[in-house]
């Protein structure tokens, strides 16, 4: 039976699907999930092919979902993916969309 779902978790939920619905925001959390410390905004832009400021953008959201922590040390801001559900919510997702699309060309053949 599927869980009811109050007002103010329903804003939470859609808040961690609304997250993960950019491919920078996936990108970011997939380089926070390798990498074996926390990493500062500069790396992260770095890493994801972004600037800077659109780097910065991207993790105000996944802060607010609550997806990354944020650690100051001093003139720096370190980056940690906090949810282990990532790994599996992505995980279900791409077995999702990869047998929907097996399915689309096995039709076409």
């Amino acid at each position: 039976m599927p869980m009811l779902l109050s007002e103010p978790m329903l804003n939470d939920v859609s808040r961690f699907f609304r997250a993960l619905g950019d491919p920078s925001r996936l990108r970011i959390l997939r380089i926070l999930l390798e990498a074996d410390h926390p990493l500062s905004q500069k790396a992260l832009a770095e890493a994801a092919g972004l600037t800077q400021a659109n780097a910065s953008k991207h993790l105000i959201q996944l802060a607010g979902a609550g997806l990354v922590t944020r650690e100051p040390q001093g003139n720096l801001v370190l980056f940690s993916a906090v949810s282990p559900l990532v790994p599996n919510v992505c995980d279900l997702v791409c077995t999702q969309v990869s047998a929907r699309i097996k399915g689309i060309y096995e039709s076409m053949a």
